[in-house]
């Protein structure tokens, strides 16, 4: 029997896989009160107009960092004369993501290529152009325990970032506050990324959601000279079944 003919229109393909896809909403939203890193500006949505009190439209002035929320840190963030976010590539932040579980690491602790050489021996090799990020299930404290969100966090090695580099990943993120564990002065992990052109992802949101392997689209606003930038981040991940509905869940384990 022939097989079907192959759609010859790419955007129909494309639009065809999107919606064979689940998709999973990895960001927090940005609300007054959310975490930030202290010293940073606390999120500020301040009623500029507003239809409830007989304006003709309804809208907000916004004051916030760089580094609220979901977001990348560019190379700008620690690299004299680093790449600013809004230099980066569009096709940068679409591609292959991987995740690994990390719920076991003790606070305060990093990951070693140990854990890296174990994901890659049950899923295959993590490859260049990759995004790779690490579940902690630190989002867990975001809207339950802030407090709790702004310390002890773990983090990446030295080692584990000079791992990712060499296998040519082009970003590497996790749920937590920093990429560099909680109390860290060098900052290794952030140096060693940034200084090969490597984004950090930051504040993510529902990691555990995700299988070892879907797919990333996440757009940082393109902020002029900017060190990093908010985003908004999706997964699609392959459905088990047709007719599975989206998921939006808020941020958990």
């Amino acid at each position: 029997m022939p097989a079907p003919a192959r759609d010859a229109d790419p955007v129909r393909r494309l639009a065809g896989a999107v919606a064979a896809m689940d998709l999973v909403d990895l960001t927090h939203p940005l609300a007054a009160g959310m975490p930030v890193w202290p010293g940073h500006p606390h999120f500020c949505q301040t009623v500029v107009a507003s239809l409830a009190r007989g304006d003709a439209s309804g809208f907000h002035a916004l004051a916030l960092g760089e580094h609220t929320g979901t977001h990348f840190d560019a190379p700008a963030h620690f690299i004299p004369a680093g790449r600013p976010i809004n230099e980066v590539p569009v096709g940068h932040f679409l591609g292959r993501m991987v995740t690994l579980p990390a719920r076991d690491l003790a606070p305060d602790s990093v990951v070693e290529p140990a854990t890296l050489h174990a994901w890659e021996a049950a899923h295959g090799p993590i490859a260049a152009g990759d995004a790779v990020f690490f579940h902690f299930g630190w989002d867990r404290f975001w809207d339950a325990d802030p407090a709790a969100f702004l310390a002890g966090w773990p983090g990446l090695s030295r080692a584990a970032s000079e791992f990712l580099v060499a296998r040519g990943v082009r970003i590497v993120g996790s749920d937590c506050l920093s990429i560099d564990r909680f109390g860290s002065t060098d900052y290794a992990a952030h140096r060693t990324l940034l200084g090969a052109g490597v984004l950090i992802g930051e504040n993510f949101a529902r990691l555990g959601a995700l299988p070892p392997v879907c797919y990333l689209a996440a757009l940082p606003l393109p902020i002029a000279g900017g060190s990093g930038a908010p985003l908004r981040a999706l997964a699609l991940v392959a459905r088990a079944g047709a007719g599975k509905p989206v998921r939006q869940s808020r941020a958990g384990p």
